[in-house]
């Protein structure tokens, strides 16, 4: 079993264009997870299947009148919105404040299967697939949780020292593929070095994972809210009325992943995470930090 508390900050960025960028506040997942490992089942390993329900709390999408300084003096890319550009479903809430997507709460219900192709004492190749039903939740939104209604990869696991090794997985998920285009396909890829010690300044067994993470978009879509405040109104050729531009919305994230954790007992777990965006863009939120407890119950006995 597992229970685990994320919150994601520093910035949302729903569009390449600065001015769409705001402050990420108010936006957690609570998930409660259980599994069951059946052992072997003819060439595979490990075999196992898992429930996960996770409530979520997703903030108000809303544009920021202070702006984030990062664009060189003189480079802004739009003037403070007015009542004009909040549009096609936005609130202008005065004061050159527009509200794109209100905050808002759901769920989200995911099943899984695992197994192991190869496992012994050194090397470890693992698969998986998963299904995922979010419940109440507002799929045009872009600060959502990650869903994705199929999903498959692998886990590769290598030991080099007794306490060093080095892990890799592949995640590849179809967004709200095939059934709407609301949410991207991605693919993610995770390398990480494990160092684990029987014990540190705790007398627990401890280790940490550190390593790059790539996540990215395989397909785009398309935001007419967004498009209305921060893309570019294109004059028509003669005889033709100027029209509304569209961004895609296709997100790159390139960060870093530190996952410390500490083995209480041979059968709990305390996990912490945090992952921190270097660079990229269309970002849901450039900072992850989540904490949480694993668990195994030996039904046997």
């Amino acid at each position: 079993m597992n229970l685990q508390v994320t919150a994601e900050r520093g910035k949302t960025e729903p569009t390449e264009n600065q001015d769409s960028w705001f402050k990420t506040q108010g936006f957690y997942e609570y998930k409660l997870g259980a599994g069951y490992t059946f052992g072997d089942l003819g060439p595979l390993e490990f075999f196992a299947l898992r429930l996960e329900g996770t409530f979520f709390q997703s903030p108000v999408e809303r544009s920021d009148p202070s702006k984030f300084l990062v664009a060189a003096p003189g480079e802004g890319t739009s003037p403070v919105l007015g009542a004009g550009e909040c549009t096609a479903g936005a609130s202008y809430l005065g004061d050159g404040i527009c509200e794109f997507y209100p905050a808002d709460e759901g769920a989200l219900v995911t099943g899984a299967v695992s197994f192991a192709v190869i496992h012994d004492a050194k090397f470890a190749l693992g698969l998986f697939a998963r299904g995922q039903v979010p419940i109440d939740m507002d799929l045009e939104k872009f600060a959502n949780p990650r869903v994705d209604y199929f999903a498959f990869g692998s886990q590769i696991g290598v030991e080099l020292k007794p306490t060093f090794a080095y892990e890799s997985s592949i995640y590849l998920g179809t967004g709200t593929r095939p059934l709407s285009t609301k949410q991207n396909g991605v693919v993610g890829l995770t390398n990480l070095f494990h160092v684990h010690a029987e014990r540190w300044l705790l007398p627990w067994k401890v280790g940490v994972k550190l390593g790059p993470y790539v996540e990215i978009d395989l397909h785009e879509r398309h935001d007419r809210r967004y498009d209305a405040a921060f893309s570019p109104i294109a004059l028509g050729g003669p005889g033709e009325p100027p029209h509304q531009t569209s961004d895609r919305i296709r997100a790159v994230r390139v960060a870093t992943a530190l996952l410390p954790y500490f083995l209480v007992t041979d059968r709990l777990s305390v996990e912490l995470g945090y992952v921190q965006k270097f660079f990229g863009y269309d970002a849901r939120a450039t900072q992850v930090y989540f904490a949480g407890l694993r668990g195994l119950i030996d039904l046997s006995r």
